[in-house]
């Protein structure tokens, strides 16, 4: 490789900044260097792979799992990398730097786009490379929205440090995205052999755990002991993979951190959705589609018309007869049936469970702009704005339930309602239908627990005050001192309840407070210990379930 021509990769990773400052890595990925004594190298199924020590911890970064989804291979299953295939490769594998991220459009900004299209890769950090020391292995799905992030997004990854404290063995993997890993339209499912498309993103997760299942040995982890986690659209995710029969066998585990409890589009109604995509592509056919750039695809993505695949409405209370678009579909063969209905008929993916939310989920990116300036007459006028849509009734119960008061703001007011009715009475709706159809236990708990400083989380510019979304994985993740200089005793004591509680679920199947009962039985409050109650809100609750508000619940 000249010179002339790295300079160029280098200057290229420069110009596209965050979003790819691994794509050296994506061009340089099979160049094969000379082994040094100090760096780990382990056998994987596809050839030897080359890490780095970090005092003790070994860090393997940007594995492939797949080939490149490319060209003929856009829109369609992962292929693995298989000796058989003669997809792997030769001499020692350089995994020492993260992969590119794939193709999404740059964080809060629908217009801009960056990534690759290569960026089927995991990501391995382990304590041991005894292959004999079976420890637990916790395989990380990040969420933005099916839209967005990556395996290895700073603060939102596992880490050296997690790693170290916790004595487990982290994966984390790059899935597809939007368009390139869920589109579903008719032209691509009469191409396909099973009459399906869609869920591309699922596909690459089930085999990134194929790949874990077969690999994770020679990294020291079990694999009869792995857990799946996922915060947001990850947790949507492993909501999918329990109802999927593609995923049984593959994990033993799931902890669901904010997942979206609605996931029931069908194929056909999605595809015919989609039909905006289709329109603004000017293709006809499955050819033309594969010969768009990255960029001219996304670009076409419906993201402020029907479908909405923006979303950014999810940030607020709902309004009467609008809902967004799916991007995960019920196609027929990742998902044959609805998750809820899967689970009914005994088809799910039977395993311990636990479903966490935040008490305040949408005080991370509220879609009122200017929600830190509101009075209490703001908050009553906007209540009334969107929840009158629904009858005046609505919205002078809500106002009663959650009313203006000294003791809070309307920030925690609003972002208080908006949570209950979107994210955390519907989470109760899946802890109940999986509680019901599963043989193993099922754990849920809310957070309760608030920053001692306001936090702005992974790069969002909305600065989060109260049990915000994501704030259980950040403490978990052990990285509150990264977005609070100085943590306080009560950040560090949640860090502790969280950790001990889903550490114990991870090591023996089961949380660490005895009182803690699987549901319905009890529900958990975390903060600065484990308290156990009958519910959350659960009358406030009551009240968005008789009115049929599950329907306006987050979806992805």
């Amino acid at each position: 490789m000249s010179a002339v021509f790295m300079a160029l990769c280098v200057l290229l990773a420069v110009y596209l900044g965050f979003y790819s400052h691994n794509i050296l890595q994506v061009v340089s990925g099979f160049l094969l260097e000379p082994e040094t004594s100090d760096d780990p190298v382990v056998n994987t199924k596809c050839g030897q792979v080359r890490g780095i020590n970090n005092n003790g911890i070994s860090v393997f970064k940007g594995i492939p799992y797949a080939l490149p989804p490319t060209g003929p291979r856009r829109w369609r299953p992962p292929v693995p990398r298989s000796q058989d295939a003669n997809t792997c490769w030769e001499g020692v594998y350089n995994a020492t730097e993260f992969s590119s991220y794939c193709w999404q459009p740059k964080l809060g900004n629908f217009h801009e786009y960056a990534g690759s299209e290569d960026c089927l890769y995991v990501n391995v950090w382990t304590p041991t490379l005894e292959k004999t020391a079976n420890l637990p292995v916790m395989v990380w799905i990040h969420g933005g929205f099916l839209l967005f992030l990556s395996g290895s997004w700073p603060w939102y990854s596992p880490s050296v440090n997690l790693t170290r404290s916790t004595n487990v063995v982290y994966v984390s993997m790059n899935y597809r995205l939007n368009a390139m890993g869920f589109m579903a339209l008719d032209i691509l499912s009469a191409e396909s052999s099973s009459r399906s498309s869609g869920n591309y993103g699922f596909r690459d997760q089930i085999l990134a755990l194929e790949w874990v299942r077969d690999n994770i040995i020679q990294f020291g982890g079990d694999p009869k002991q792995v857990t799946v986690f996922g915060q947001s659209s990850g947790g949507t995710s492993i909501f999918a993979l329990l109802a999927s029969p593609m995923a049984k066998g593959l994990f033993q585990k799931a902890w669901l951190l904010s997942a979206s409890p609605i996931l029931n589009k069908t194929l056909s109604d999605a595809s015919r959705d989609n039909l905006a995509f289709l329109r603004k592509t000017g293709c006809s056919d499955t050819a033309c589609l594969r010969a768009m750039s990255p960029r001219a695809v996304l670009g076409a993505v419906p993201w402020y018309e029907y479908p909405f695949w923006a979303m950014e409405d999810q940030g607020d209370l709902p309004v009467k007869n609008v809902f967004d678009g799916a991007v995960a579909v019920v196609d027929g063969v990742v998902l044959p049936k609805a998750p809820f209905d899967a689970w009914k008929a005994g088809e799910g993916v039977d395993v311990p469970t636990i479903i966490g939310t935040t008490a305040q989920e949408l005080d991370f990116l509220p879609t009122p702009p200017d929600l830190k300036s509101w009075t209490w007459d703001d908050y009553t006028n906007h209540v009334h704005k969107r929840l009158d849509t629904f009858g005046e009734d609505v919205s002078t119960r809500a106002l009663a339930m959650y009313p203006p008061s000294a003791n809070y703001t309307p920030e925690f007011a609003f972002t208080s309602l908006g949570s209950d009715l979107r994210v955390t009475c519907p989470n109760d709706v899946m802890t109940a239908r999986a509680a019901e159809s599963f043989k193993s236990n099922v754990w849920r708990y809310v957070v309760t627990s608030q920053p001692s400083k306001p936090v702005n989380a992974i790069g969002v510019p909305f600065a989060s005050k109260y049990a915000f979304h994501m704030w259980d994985y950040i403490a978990f993740s052990g990285v509150i001192p990264h977005y609070i200089e100085k943590p306080s005793a009560s950040d560090e004591a949640f860090k502790q309840t969280i950790t001990q509680e889903m550490l114990n679920f991870v090591r023996t199947g089961s949380v660490k407070t005895s009182s803690w009962k699987p549901y319905p039985s009890s529900v958990a409050i975390l903060n600065t210990s484990t308290e156990v109650s009958t519910g959350f809100n659960s009358e406030f609750c009551d009240y968005w379930f008789k009115n049929n508000f599950f329907s306006y619940a987050w979806i992805n």
